[in-house]
């Protein structure tokens, strides 16, 4: 059992850190900048500002999505819930959280998961190239 709180005040105190890192991040990330007040020498720049500006709102999204998901694990940690699957309820293995300390599933769920999102990738995608298909026809 001292093992197990040992183990979680580690977990704390990663996710702190990540925590406080990921607020950073996000407290110096620069307002997306529209083009509404600036003038482009050609439509090349016009493209790479849009390109700029997308890839700055996807670094943020991920940052906030991360952010969100270290907020989780904290608060399962409070709980006394942290390290267990959602799916399952059995504890996550140490090595695990310590690959992936916000981790909300344990490796066997994290797979079957995986399969069904990729089953599920390869329906839609069947049906979008059939669709194309009777478009072309």
């Amino acid at each position: 059992m001292a093992e197990k709180k040992t183990n979680l005040k580690k977990f704390k105190e990663i996710l702190v850190d990540l925590k406080a890192s990921l607020e950073k991040d996000l407290g110096t990330v620069l307002p997306v900048k529209s083009h509404e007040n600036n003038s482009f020498a050609d439509a090349n720049d016009l493209a790479t500002h849009d390109t700029d500006v997308s890839n700055e709102m996807t670094v943020k999204n991920i940052k906030m999505e991360k952010y969100r998901e270290v907020m989780e694990a904290l608060a399962k940690l409070d709980a006394g819930e942290y390290g267990l699957c959602e799916e399952c309820g059995v504890e996550i293995t140490q090595k695990r959280l310590e690959a992936y300390p916000t981790s909300r599933l344990c490796v066997s769920c994290q797979e079957e998961l995986e399969r069904e999102m990729k089953t599920k990738n390869i329906i839609a995608s069947s049906k979008m190239a059939a669709g194309n298909k009777n478009e072309v026809e």
